[in-house]
């Protein structure tokens, strides 16, 4: 793999490794491991607030659950993309979901909370390196590794 395709596929792997690990301490938080998800300085964050409230329990279920499911997918699809085509296409795919999911979550948070989650900002964050970086190394492998 070419020096640039090997970047871009480090990124794409380091991005989505902090996207899950910005997701741990909200899981501990809402599957109440831990009382308190400290935030920076500043009136921007309620992190305990927005994890807690309804919005973030779809079905029932802890949002931070289904991220970590989600960019464990996403983990896979990024590993398996070096050696298949069908791959690189769903993570195409995925990582558009994934943007598209991140910037949803960040805009509910701002218009019902008018406060943000540190934490999922965070994720929020790496993701859209994930999304650059790894729409780049599709682009990239599809021509040097096809």
């Amino acid at each position: 793999m070419p020096v640039s395709c090997h970047t871009s596929y480090a990124i794409t792997l380091s991005a989505t490794a902090v996207a899950i690990a910005t997701l741990i301490p909200v899981v501990l938080y809402q599957c109440h491991a831990i009382d308190h998800l400290p935030d920076p300085p500043g009136l921007c964050f309620d992190s305990d607030r927005i994890t807690a409230s309804k919005s973030a329990h779809p079905f029932g279920i802890p949002d931070s659950t289904l991220g970590v499911a989600s960019y464990g997918a996403t983990l896979a699809l990024v590993l398996a993309s070096r050696r298949s085509h069908t791959s690189r296409r769903l993570l195409r795919t995925k990582l558009l979901v994934d943007g598209s999911m991140a910037a949803i979550n960040v805009t509910r948070q701002v218009i019902s909370f008018r406060k943000l989650c540190s934490w999922c900002t965070g994720t929020a964050l790496a993701t859209a390196v994930l999304v650059v970086a790894g729409q780049r190394y599709v682009s990239d492998s599809a021509t040097q590794l096809n």
